[in-house]
């Protein structure tokens, strides 16, 4: 049943990548000792794939590059 989680976290738009890096901060942050391991990866995996996020909340925002700024190089 993990795989269908998985597929769920891909389907809104975040990459494989994108998907382990999240689990693997997700898991760090939220792990309780004493549970199983396991478990916290299915918890952050159900929470990628239920959760609405702004996909221009996931990246860094990349400033706009203007031409009129730019020297050529002599």
């Amino acid at each position: 049943m993990r795989s269908n989680q998985i597929h769920r976290a891909l389907a809104h738009g975040i990459n494989r990548f994108e998907v382990c890096q999240l689990v693997s901060k997700g898991v760090k942050a939220t792990h309780k000792t004493g549970s199983r391991f396991e478990d916290s990866i299915n918890d952050v995996l159900e929470y990628l794939g239920n959760h609405d996020t702004e996909q221009k909340g996931l990246h860094a925002a990349v400033p706009e590059v203007s031409g009129k700024g730019l020297k050529v190089a002599a």
